[in-house]
């Protein structure tokens, strides 16, 4: 008798929905984490940041009335002998909007990579400063009009002045992280050149201006700008401008012609897989003309010993090695028919009539003799 074989069952995948929905709960840990963590151990050495420079900037503009000789206070001598100690809480400090920002940062916007931290720096700067700024004005106010109205000013005022903080911070921070219609797709005039043709008109491919705009936007100078020019090193802004490239959709390429476009797509391959890799997965993915696609999987194929340094690079190779087998094993041409000859008349052969044979003879068989129904002797 056969014994019966247990075949352990197949493990099931997570659907798409399920995975989304983990994801999301990853990033809410994370974040939850980030502000617990941050609250905990940034809470206090902020307060006593801020107590100290509060007290520092009015000692540099000539207020010696003022001391920060206890950590998290600021205490004020008043002209007419009152003493009021401001003590710089959680609450007044701004750990919260840069907790806020920076798990913001880390759950949302961290696939923007170094824009998103130096759109994090800016808002935190801002933040830092905006907050600095009510304190610095609460303090004033509390050594000129006494204890009420520093805290009049601090409960209302400076409370709208913290939410407008933190909202104008976050709005910078959004503003530097997320690209601009400035950095799409320019030539070197600074016209925008990401209308896209027909058939690469996809969902997702960036930014296109209207057809009908007919107005050229005026390219200026900005802060990245300068920043290349003026404070970072030669090799690190060419390193920066190389990764922008291998990550930039040249959409001119759809308007050549099939044969400015076979040597186009030559051209970009012979800088290197990993120079214009955006590009070149673009052709693969939206160009229609069958002699494009094979130079693109020649000049592919033709460097393959270059390093695969990113993902996309390996998705480019791997295009190219289906497409190869694909143009490979495609069906031969069916074999021409051969010609069928015209039919022959055939004229029919007159044949000689039989000649008569002798008639054959028929023989009777003998029919036996009936005998009697009785005998008459």
């Amino acid at each position: 008798m056969a014994e019966a074989v247990l075949v352990p069952p197949v493990p099931r995948r997570p659907r798409a929905s399920t995975r989304r929905q983990l994801a999301v709960v990853a990033d809410l840990l994370l974040a939850l984490l980030i502000c617990l963590a941050g609250f905990g151990y940034g809470a206090y050495w902020m307060q006593v940041q801020e107590a100290t420079w509060v007290v520092w900037v009015l000692h540099l503009f000539g207020v010696d009335s003022v001391s920060g000789v206890l950590p998290t206070r600021i205490l004020i001598f008043r002209e007419d002998g009152e003493l009021l100690n401001a003590v710089v809480t959680a609450s007044c400090s701004s750990i919260l909007s840069v907790v806020g920002l920076t798990a913001l940062t880390a759950s949302v916007l961290r696939s923007r990579r170094w824009h998103a931290v130096a759109g994090l720096a800016v808002a935190t700067v801002a933040v830092l400063i905006a907050n600095h700024v009510r304190l610095l004005l609460s303090t004033v106010i509390g050594l000129q009009w006494g204890d009420g109205s520093l805290v009049l000013f601090h409960d209302w005022v400076g409370t709208l002045w913290n939410l407008a903080a933190t909202l104008g911070g976050f709005l910078l921070m959004v503003c530097v992280t997320l690209p601009s219609s400035v950095r799409a797709e320019q030539d070197v005039a600074g016209r925008h050149t990401a209308r896209r043709p027909s058939s690469w008109a996809r969902p997702g491919l960036g930014y296109r201006l209207p057809e009908l705009d007919q107005k050229a936007p005026v390219q200026g100078r900005n802060l990245a700008g300068l920043v290349h020019r003026f404070v970072l090193p030669r090799r690190v802004s060419r390193w920066l401008g190389a990764r922008r490239e291998a990550a930039r959709i040249d959409y001119r390429i759809g308007h050549l012609p099939v044969d400015a476009r076979r040597e186009r797509v030559a051209a970009l391959a012979a800088d290197g897989l990993g120079a214009h890799t955006a590009s070149l997965l673009a052709v693969a993915t939206y160009e229609q003309d069958v002699t494009v696609l094979d130079a693109l999987a020649d000049a592919v194929a033709a460097r393959q010993w270059e390093p695969v340094t990113n993902e996309r690079v390996s998705s480019l190779r791997l295009w190219a090695r289906g497409w190869k087998l694909s143009r490979a094993v495609q069906p031969a041409a069916p074999a021409p028919a051969l010609p069928v000859p015209a039919p022959v008349a055939v004229a029919p052969v007159s044949r000689p009539a039989p000649r008569p044979g002798p008639t054959p003879r028929s023989f009777a068989t003998p029919t036996p003799p009936t005998p009697d129904a009785e005998d008459p002797r």
